[in-house]
């Protein structure tokens, strides 16, 4: 479980984003919805430990994490897949899933399973300038699933793809959740699943969490007026 508990983030001084209690049970699916600049990446960087101007606690595990550095992503077996993707220019795709699961050991064939997972078979000596944008995204996503996290923080991941691939991709996240049991916390402007009853979504607004609860729940009493035109978009 996560728990963030009087967080406050600290940006020129003044703060902007803050929450009281959040708790995130594990194997639970949360998405992150708000208008643009409301604080959702804020918060999934606070979430996996990345945030450094912020006051408050955060708990993983039980465990108090003291200070907020990239250290503990792997120690708490978190794993962030941003929108830049954070692709090696100079690893094949192969070497991406290698490095990944045993910093640098080579595993072709258990690299070549995830990357044919993805859909990305046969490509496995391409680097990221030979694959298109969204072979681009299938394989950043083997790369962040191949570790096996215990927690899985998506930023806005399908925003620049098509709704095709942003749905075989869902499916593939979805799948592999059930496999092997992560927590998934994900910022999205995708209408992707946030229909489904078991997704807990999470409105963020000028820097708070101001509702939280299935769509059924938000749709029957949005809070305020963004979330009331977000309810009839998705209708």
């Amino acid at each position: 479980m996560i728990m963030l508990k009087n967080y406050k983030f600290d940006k020129y001084k003044n703060f902007y984003f803050k929450v009281d209690k959040l708790e995130i049970k594990e194997s639970e699916r949360i998405f992150i919805v708000g208008p643009s600049g409301s604080g959702k990446t804020t918060l999934l960087h606070a979430l996996c430990a990345l945030e450094s101007k912020s006051y408050g606690e955060l708990i993983i595990d039980g465990v108090p994490i003291k200070g907020f550095n990239d250290q503990n992503l792997k120690k708490m077996s978190l794993m962030l897949l941003t929108q830049e993707l954070g692709l090696w220019v100079h690893m094949s795709a192969q070497e991406h899933i290698s490095f990944a699961m045993t910093q640098g050991r080579s595993i072709k064939e258990e690299a070549s399973s995830w990357l044919n997972l993805v859909g990305l078979t046969n490509k496995e000596n391409r680097k990221p300038h030979e694959l298109s944008g969204g072979e681009r995204q299938r394989l950043a996503l083997a790369r962040a699933l191949c570790t096996q996290p215990k927690y899985l923080f998506l930023d806005e991941p399908f925003a620049n793809v098509d709704a095709v691939l942003a749905y075989e991709l869902m499916e593939m996240i979805n799948q592999q959740q059930k496999i092997q049991g992560f927590t998934l916390i994900k910022t999205t402007h995708h209408y992707l699943g946030l229909k489904d009853e078991k997704i807990i979504i999470l409105v963020v607004n000028q820097g708070e969490i101001i509702q939280k609860g299935t769509w059924m729940e938000i749709k029957s009493s949005p809070i305020d007026e963004w979330t009331k035109k977000w309810v009839r978009l998705m209708l």
